[in-house]
């Protein structure tokens, strides 16, 4: 059995909301600290997720059915007015048009033989937290005003079917094994970024942690589940 990590319980509030997020509640810790702060407006974006790096196969990849659009096919894919990636499908969609591959196939530990359920996927999201390191800029001002063209970002990647959500956190700041994402501005008009998860950030690169939480259960319980290697990349473009 893999032991819960240390600092779980510091992490239980910030995983649970971030568990809520993907299975369509409106409310999230995120946005409960934002309501104090005027937001900008969104920038609408259409979003690349990359099948293939230069070291093989990424372990998170797309549908194979192209860019994933704001607005089309149930996606919601933007950096809202607080500078935050918030990419999936639009909350209580009546269908999932879109969906993500998971490949869980490399846990840290070789003797971890958890594997979530991959069949029946429902809900998925990946969003960003900039907040996680102070003084890290919107993804929108990154290149401009004076801001540098890259940072490192916490981030979130979940996905849920049927009857679990399993939320992958990439985040120095709570949990030292993971690492945080790295964004790029690529271009500022057109406007592009890239978003990847073995950047020149603190942590072990495309190291993520874990964890499953039954969705049908009336209490449910966040379950650490190890750490894995979940390489993805992304690209980005202002619509």
């Amino acid at each position: 059995m893999i032991s819960k990590m240390p600092a779980i319980a510091a992490l239980a509030m910030m995983l649970l909301a971030a568990c809520q997020d993907v299975v369509s509640t409106p409310i999230s810790a995120d946005n409960l600290s934002m309501r104090a702060t005027k937001a900008a407006p969104p920038t609408s974006l259409a979003v690349t997720v990359e099948d293939q790096g230069p070291l093989g196969p990424y372990k998170i990849q797309s549908d194979g059915l192209g860019e994933y659009v704001d607005g089309v096919q149930t996606i919601t894919a933007e950096i809202d007015g607080f500078g935050n990636l918030q990419f999936g499908p639009t909350p209580l969609s009546t269908s999932l048009a879109r969906t993500l591959r998971f490949d869980f196939s490399a846990p840290v530990d070789p003797l971890n033989a958890y594997r979530p359920d991959e069949s029946g996927q429902q809900l998925w999201k990946i969003k960003t937290n900039p907040n996680v390191v102070a003084g890290t800029p919107k993804i929108t001002d990154l290149g401009i005003n004076g801001n540098p063209v890259s940072a490192c970002y916490g981030s979130t990647v979940a996905h849920q079917n049927a009857g679990t959500s399993y939320p992958a956190i990439f985040n120095t700041a709570s949990d030292p094994q993971s690492t945080n994402v790295y964004v790029t501005r690529t271009s500022v008009s057109p406007a592009t970024w890239t978003m990847v998860s073995n950047g020149s950030c603190a942590g072990n690169a495309n190291q993520a942690a874990l964890y499953s939480e039954v969705v049908t259960a009336r209490n449910p319980t966040l379950v650490f589940r190890g750490y894995y290697i979940l390489s993805f990349s992304l690209r980005m473009r202002a619509r």
